[in-house]
């Protein structure tokens, strides 16, 4: 599946739940549309780490989303918002597994800090990317489906 098609995936999720369709849904779907039209920037490692801005910052708000409408607390780092879905203490709530939390924390989060806080680094192909953007896809519908 390509980028282009996961990401139209995520904003269909996010636009059919509850916790994501209320207000905040036309800012994520724009912040998810951003991965959508950087194409004709260049270079290709320039336009890698722009994807890579904009569909984590996207998850973020994504999963604040979800954790205010599940009233667990306001949280605004995604390592940390990853881990609300395992230790939460609402009952009606389903819960992700600690594997799960750290599976995601290091395909998601650890890729995301790793270039976004290294001067000089850059997903090593486009590749990178979908993979980011697939796993990305699987944490939200984890999350919704709680």
């Amino acid at each position: 599946m390509s980028q282009k098609d996961r990401i139209k995936t995520i904003i269909a999720l996010l636009n059919s739940n509850p916790a994501t369709s209320a207000g905040s849904f036309a800012t994520l779907k724009a912040e998810f549309e951003q991965v959508l039209h950087v194409d004709a920037i260049t270079p290709m490692s320039r336009k890698n780490l722009i994807k890579v801005l904009h569909s984590t910052r996207a998850l973020d708000s994504t999963l604040q989303a979800v954790v205010g409408h599940h009233t667990l607390g306001p949280i605004h780092s995604l390592g940390p918002l990853i881990d609300k879905f395992y230790s939460h203490t609402n009952p009606v709530l389903g819960r992700m597994y600690q594997s799960e939390c750290t599976r995601y924390k290091r395909s998601i989060a650890d890729m995301r800090n790793k270039h976004l806080h290294t001067a000089g680094s850059y997903p090593r192909n486009e590749g990178e990317v979908t993979n980011l953007v697939s796993e990305m896809q699987s944490l939200i519908m984890r999350v919704l489906s709680l």
